[in-house]
């Protein structure tokens, strides 16, 4: 090897690993042919690289070569941190994609060296790998996890991060403090719009792959272009290019940002590119498929992040339910009330209206609890459910002010689906799971009437997309569970919360007419919050 190549193979892992004749399982090497995507994606030019990608594109195996890299090399004074969302998921890819890495190419490992499922130590610099997997401290709602509490690095990389416990890669963030590097590596398969590692793309440079056609000279990025980037032609699927149809080829393209002045770089690898990619499977499954299995197509083959209708409102979900009548500035009956604690108090007004029917009369977000009594007390409020957290001592002091019943909530998922009221310490606990599925049912079954729009309606209709649920799966013990998360952009979720507070409210109420009803008296003793 001449010493042109040995310098370019020190600093570029994928040439190493190429001219090394790597193998990344008995008798299969590692080679760079149909994947030329996969070049930019090592050595990023920026601090923070995010990747959605589709299946079988060999992301995994690059991360991880890169990281043995930089070991080798000792590119890096501390650690490299590899994180996946479970001790089990760390344990399963440990011994099934990177132990052949080690077992078959043993003169990566020096002398002296160790190789355990969790810890890959290369000539003095180690690889650390944890699960994303918290606990609670002290029986409280606190997150913390030992796994990543010793670890000092200057890389982490983060597989699957949408599966992981966002506490936890908030945590492993704070594993780098100490590092002249401060290296972030994201990836994984996306699940909802803005979550996870959606988010992050829209949040970065956005590279595409841009391949340019040999005949006209234009450029096609094929995920952007489907499904008229691959055609049927002479009984073949082929990728093609979208301005004249001629068959166009992966290795003639090359990454494109579309915002290049943002911060971080991002970069969306598609199973079309893949050299792996079974172009005829793939147009019939997407000519066949509906409902959850054409999102996880979607998903799972080309990176794009999609939903199921009944995992999430759609704006015209909410908007459907707009009544006439303007937001109330005032009211002479009695309402109650929800309200979301964060930079402002987003509260929900309105009245129950039947069983399980309900109005809301009036929403907005105050920027102070002395606003928030204001509103309350020209709405007549009787009885409200306000988020316990995080104000925790200025919420506490509001509940005790008020001159009408307050209840502090706590909604987490370990709680059982019936609320539990605690009438001496004015709190409520309740399922969060189970509430949060009470606001999808009471708009997808048309149970509420909300006001006519207008530009805070609009917010909150937004704001109610901003929430979807998922399906976990505990990686212990293998059941499945739903959980609500959060998504990115506009308002967040703090509508969605305050809406789920006020339907914790208003089932101690009465039953009433926006117009007429018999006035109840409320009381301040939290014993008569059933009215």
């Amino acid at each position: 090897m001449d010493e042109g190549t040995q310098k370019l193979i020190q600093t570029n892992p994928l040439l190493w690993a190429h001219y090394k004749g790597m193998n990344i399982r008995d008798g299969i090497k590692f080679s760079l042919k149909g994947m030329p995507y996969l070049a930019d994606i090592v050595n990023c030019d920026k601090k923070v690289m995010s990747c959605k990608k589709g299946a079988q594109v060999c992301m995994t195996t690059t991360k991880y070569i890169e990281a043995m890299h930089a070991c080798y090399y000792r590119k890096y004074d501390q650690n490299v941190l590899y994180m996946m969302p479970s001790e089990k998921s760390i344990e399963r890819l440990s011994k099934v994609a990177f132990n052949p890495l080690f077992d078959y190419n043993r003169w990566v490992q020096k002398k002296g060296d160790t190789n355990t499922t969790l810890c890959k130590e290369i000539n003095g610099r180690s690889i650390v790998m944890v699960g994303a997997k918290p606990q609670k401290v002290g029986g409280s709602e606190t997150k913390d996890t030992d796994s990543l509490r010793s670890v000092a690095c200057d890389c982490v990389m983060r597989d699957e991060i949408d599966l992981m416990d966002q506490d936890m890669v908030y945590m492993s963030k704070q594993r780098l403090k100490r590092s002249r590097f401060g290296h972030q590596i994201n990836f994984g398969t996306p699940t909802y719009p803005d979550y996870g590692i959606d988010a992050l793309y829209n949040d970065s440079d956005q590279r595409k792959w841009q391949i340019k056609c040999g005949s006209c000279g234009k450029y096609t990025c094929l995920v952007d272009s489907f499904p008229n980037s691959i055609i049927l032609k002479d009984g073949k699927w082929i990728r093609a290019c979208i301005h004249c149809q001629t068959e166009i080829f992966v290795q003639d393209g090359h990454w494109v940002a579309d915002n290049p002045d943002h911060r971080y770089a991002g970069f969306w690898i598609d199973g079309l590119l893949s050299p792996y990619a079974d172009l005829e499977d793939y147009m019939y499954d997407y000519n066949r498929l509906d409902g959850a299995k054409m999102s996880e197509f979607m998903r799972s083959t080309l990176g794009v992040a999609t939903t199921e209708a009944e995992n999430q409102l759609s704006k015209q979900d909410v908007l459907d339910m707009a009544g006439t009548d303007a937001l109330s500035m005032y009211s002479d009956g009695d309402t109650v009330m929800g309200c979301d604690v964060g930079t402002y108090l987003h509260y929900v007004i309105g009245i129950k209206t039947g069983r399980d029917t309900y109005e809301i009369l009036t929403l907005g977000k105050a920027e102070s609890f002395g606003e928030l009594h204001d509103i309350a007390q020209k709405m007549h409020v009787k009885y409200c459910v306000i988020d316990a957290m995080p104000e925790t001592h200025k919420i506490k002091e509001f509940a005790k002010a008020e001159p009408y019943a307050v209840s502090r909530a706590f909604c987490t998922e370990h709680y059982s689906a019936k609320p539990k009221w605690d009438a001496k310490e004015g709190t409520v606990k309740a399922n969060r799971n189970e509430w949060m599925d009470k606001v999808h049912e009471i708009f997808t079954t048309k149970k509420i009437r909300i006001p006519r729009f207008c530009p805070d309606i609009d917010v909150y209709s937004d704001s109610l997309t901003r929430t979807a649920k998922t399906i976990i799966e505990n990686p212990d013990t293998g059941i499945r569970k739903p959980r609500w998360i959060k998504l990115s952009g506009g308002e967040g979720d703090h509508y969605y919360l305050s809406t789920l507070y006020f339907l914790l409210a208003a089932s101690r109420a009465s039953i009433r007419s926006r117009h007429g009803y018999e006035q109840q008296r409320f009381t301040k003793q939290k014993s008569n919050y059933h009215i």
